[in-house]
């Protein structure tokens, strides 16, 4: 019982020995990792040991403060995963944009394709036929016109076609880019959910930690 009281006597006595000392001048906490802090929370807090088990003596306002930077560090690196959910979906979005975009351009090129598709129609019509529009015509000269007619549209045709064609490959490219940014932003909400957990898993952990820390210095007050 006494060997107790000695104890407990000089636990007090390094407590308030430690309070009345003046801190230096220091850098502030959070400029430290969250494991930096905690050894020297450690480092800084007496040992006492007592049937040869060893044992922290911590000031409440050492312990607060911790546990305070924990809750900062955390909201803080929530804040980020947020962030970045938020940038990754504004990037969905305007690639979302350029590919309806790309589709009503590659719609417009369809139906100028189609036009010019009838008017070919058209024109090999007019070879096979001597009469135009009930005037009688040389049919060399007739046929000559509709070869004429014919290569310039053929002409036409092939630029829109090649046009279509390109547009067609940046509309694959465009959505092949939306596929993987999709995949990517799947991902990343994955890891962010993960990372997510893991940080409620630490900060759980960290919570029990102080909470564990909290009771062992209430059990030496008393």
């Amino acid at each position: 019982m006494k060997a107790i009281s000695l104890s407990l006597f000089l636990v007090v006595l390094v407590v308030t020995s430690g309070q009345a000392q003046t801190a230096a001048p220091a850098k502030p906490r959070s400029a430290y990792t969250l494991e930096q802090q905690f050894s020297s929370l450690k480092y800084r807090s007496s040992t006492h040991t007592e049937y040869n088990q060893p044992y922290k003596v911590v000031k409440v306002a050492s312990l607060d403060a911790f546990f305070r930077n924990v809750q900062d560090t955390l909201r803080a690196r929530q804040q980020s995963i947020k962030n970045a959910g938020k940038e990754t979906a504004a990037a969905l979005a305007r690639t979302q944009k350029e590919l309806a975009d790309q589709k009503a351009q590659v719609q417009a090129l369809q139906e100028v394709n189609a036009q010019k598709e009838k008017q070919i129609q058209q024109g090999a019509h007019d070879v096979a036929s001597l009469t135009v529009l009930g005037i009688d015509m040389d049919k060399k000269v007739y046929v000559w016109l509709s070869l004429a007619i014919i290569a310039a549209l053929g002409i036409v045709a092939a630029i829109f076609a090649s046009m279509y064609k390109n547009s067609n490959r940046v509309t694959e490219e465009k959505i092949k880019a939306y596929d993987e940014l999709t995949e990517e932003f799947k991902a990343h909400k994955q890891l962010a959910r993960e990372r997510e957990i893991k940080l409620k898993r630490e900060q759980q952990s960290e919570a029990n930690k102080v909470e564990e820390l909290k009771q062992q210095l209430a059990q030496l007050r008393h």
